[in-house]
């Protein structure tokens, strides 16, 4: 009786199914992070408006270009009603050209309004199916979120509504993406983001690296400094994983003006064309200056006009090449930009060639895991 009890408990031992008063339970193996639903790196640019001369459905394909958001949706009143500005074969014509067609929505950037929808179920529920029929009505492949400026108070209902969304679109097989601040910003800006919980109920999650001096900064400054969004980018890895990390970059600047009777900077957004044009027409001002800054990896214009100091931070294919490097140095998901028509064509190219080496080094990963 003895031996077979010795040996039953050497069994247990074995297997180890006693209770924790008796061994210690093995630990648990850490759950693998979910791949991504696209088996090649992003590169996604948003469409603002619906005009011919930034129509990216009807225009030439934008080189190294997979992904094409269209700000198509707006959510306008507290019981969610969604203002529709979508196009009747807009993703017929851009699936033909190669593109993706995730359409924007929108919260309209109100807090208020953001709150009242938030504590209403019915009210959510009703953004949800008007999502779900623009699906059917159009067919595109997945829905971006920009829901921002809101209450850092309703930070963990706004989770709980991507998550109800996340719900939603899993029934119809769409990818589902967000924009998100860097982190560790104003209130209402970044602290409303949780973004780990919220990396759980997405695909992607685009990094908005801009706006680092937004347009109604007293202060000047640059748009996104190298060191800026890299930092940001870091911060953002603490939480989610680099598989859904988008790098959204800025294809504009701001042009500054300081009003000496107010004592403040005042600004307006550039284009890189204007930008250019700028620099053409004030190069032999005695008041034009220019110089390199490492640290931000842009170069930086003053000038005087009417008695008023001017100045700006350039971005250009140069300042978004060290700036897109940090996809390949982070193995992110991709990049996006923020927005058509506010570059120069050359950007393209040079991104298309990031997105490359970046798809390189992936897939030589990739090929190692396999011999393992």
């Amino acid at each position: 009786m003895n031996k077979i009890f010795t040996h039953a408990l050497i069994t247990l031992l074995a297997l180890g199914c006693l209770t924790s008063s008796g061994c210690t339970k093995s630990k648990e193996e850490p759950k693998p992070v979910p791949k991504p639903p696209l088996p090649y790196k992003i590169n996604l640019v948003w469409q603002h408006e619906h005009k011919p001369e930034v129509d990216l459905s009807v225009l030439d394909k934008v080189p190294g270009v997979n992904v094409v958001s269209p700000c198509w949706y707006e959510i306008e009143n507290d019981f969610g009603k969604i203002k529709d500005k979508s196009v009747e074969g807009y993703v017929e014509r851009a699936h033909a050209k190669g593109y993706q067609v995730w359409p924007l929505i929108t919260n309209g950037f109100k807090p208020d309004r953001t709150k009242k929808l938030l504590d209403d179920e019915n009210a959510k529920k009703y953004v949800i199916e008007q999502l779900r029929q623009q699906y059917q009505k159009h067919k595109f492949d997945g829905i971006n979120l920009d829901f921002e400026h809101i209450y850092e108070a309703d930070k963990d209902r706004i989770t709980e509504f991507v998550k109800q969304i996340r719900k939603a679109t899993r029934q119809d097989n769409l990818i589902l993406s967000m924009d998100v601040t860097v982190p560790k910003g104003s209130p209402n800006w970044s602290l409303c983001f949780d973004r780990k919980a919220l990396a759980e109920h997405l695909d992607y999650m685009m990094v908005m690296a801009y706006d680092q001096y937004s347009g109604s900064s007293p202060e000047a400054g640059p748009t996104a400094g190298y060191d800026w969004v890299e930092r940001g980018i870091k911060n953002t890895l603490e939480e989610v994983p680099s598989q859904k990390v988008v790098l959204g970059m800025p294809l504009y600047m701001r042009l500054w003006h300081y009003d000496k009777d107010k004592k403040r900077f005042y600004a307006k957004t550039l284009t890189m064309e204007g930008a250019e044009k700028i620099i053409k027409e004030k190069n032999s001002d005695e008041t034009f200056r220019c110089r390199w800054l490492d640290k931000e990896k842009v170069t930086y214009y003053s000038y005087m006009e009417d008695d008023v100091p001017y100045s700006f931070w350039q971005e250009n294919k140069t300042s978004l090449e060290h700036k897109a490097g940090l996809l390949k140095q982070y193995e992110l998901a991709g990049l996006a930009t923020w927005r058509y028509g506010f570059e120069k064509p050359e950007v393209w190219p040079m991104l298309e060639e990031k997105l490359k080496e970046a798809e390189s080094v992936k897939e030589n990963a990739n090929r190692q895991e396999e011999k393992k």
